[in-house]
């Protein structure tokens, strides 16, 4: 039973993102990153259920689009943010002790 409602909520999620992306109503990049968050139930339901292989399957798929949103411009914030928290961690600079 779980298995169909996950499978069905990514399919709900995933196929209005590629028909948007095909005609023109959201660009690919956006596409592609909805489509990487779709494949997470689709995870679930086959690794629940057992089958590793398509569980494996859509993983990959969904790291491959994650990949494209990314490199498209999706995770712009994402990089800005991450880098203004990088300058905090600075490191310090420190000699090694003189042991006898």
């Amino acid at each position: 039973m779980q298995t169909i409602v996950l499978t069905t909520l990514g399919n709900l999620v995933i196929w209005p993102a590629v028909l948007a992306g095909y005609f023109g109503r959201i660009s690919w990049d956006r596409a592609s990153g909805i489509a990487a968050l779709g494949s997470l139930p689709f995870i679930a339901a086959y690794a629940l259920d057992g089958q590793t292989t398509v569980a494996s399957f859509f993983a990959a798929m969904g790291a491959l689009n994650a990949w494209n949103w990314w490199k498209g411009g999706g995770g712009d914030d994402t990089k800005r943010r991450l880098k203004s928290w990088a300058r905090r961690f600075q490191g310090v600079r420190r000699t090694a002790p003189q042991g006898a």
